[in-house]
């Protein structure tokens, strides 16, 4: 029975000197936080995609719009107009516009899709740009891991010490404005 005991305390006494000696000498792991939407939000190159989305977006619009004031003016021309026409005017004039709100509507769902499309392609370069910023900074830096924060709950906090934000939105810009 005492043969059990000392097994059982130098057992005991192994673990945790194992436990001590792997705390101590295993290397620390750096981490840093970055303020995912901030550095987005702020990074030049995001910047001016959206304003040529934006500039993309809004000359894909200008044709729809353009046939929806048509098709507005044709609407109230033909409620004007209605008590003068025979039955078989009002008739046409109901089909031809019931094929032109059929044509805008196709045109919306298509004008939908392609603004869809736009974004996508917008946001991917964004972000692989972003990601490929991200890497090379980390391996410069030193860090093991570099966590994204955007305030909807992935890191809850964070030591002032470890958000590089800032920096990386400085750097980045700065990569950014120098073509790199």
């Amino acid at each position: 029975m005492n043969g059990k005991i000392i097994y059982s305390v130098f057992g005991a006494i192994a673990v945790g000197a194992f436990w001590w000696l792997s705390t101590f000498f295993t290397p620390k792991t750096t981490v840093a936080v970055v303020d995912s939407q901030k550095v987005l939000e702020g990074y030049q190159g995001f910047k001016e995609a959206r304003d040529a989305y934006e500039i993309r977006i809004e000359e894909l619009t200008k044709g729809f719009n353009d046939r929806r004031k048509i098709f507005e003016t044709k609407k109230r021309e033909h409620e004007v107009l209605k008590p003068e026409r025979s039955p078989e005017q009002h008739a046409q004039q109901e089909e031809n516009l019931s094929k032109m709100q059929q044509e805008l509507i196709v045109l919306g769902t298509q004008l939908e899709e392609q603004s869809a499309k736009e974004e996508e392609k917008l946001l991917k370069g964004v972000y692989n740009k972003i990601n490929d910023f991200m890497e090379r900074y980390g391996k410069e830096k030193g860090y093991d891991v570099i966590l994204g924060a955007n305030g909807q709950g992935n890191v809850m906090y964070t030591d002032h010490g470890t958000d590089v934000t800032d920096e990386v939105l400085k750097a980045l810009n700065k990569e950014y404005v120098n073509g790199i």
